[in-house]
């Protein structure tokens, strides 16, 4: 059995689709916890607001 200490308490990567009321709160609350973040939204406004707090903002064309 090994010891994977070291890869548990690193926070995991999270994608995050759809940036409404919900997934606004959701990705401020991963980023503050110190997640890597992918997010996308139809419009890019969401998507840029967090990209500036730390989150990786991709198009359509990128998923």
């Amino acid at each position: 059995m090994s010891d994977n200490t070291s890869a548990s308490t690193r926070p995991a990567p999270l994608t995050l689709l759809g940036l409404g009321a919900m997934g606004v709160a959701l990705a401020r609350t991963w980023l503050t916890a110190g997640h890597p973040l992918t997010v996308w939204n139809r419009g890019p406004g969401r998507s840029a607001e967090l990209a500036a707090a730390g989150a990786r903002a991709v198009s359509y064309t990128h998923l």
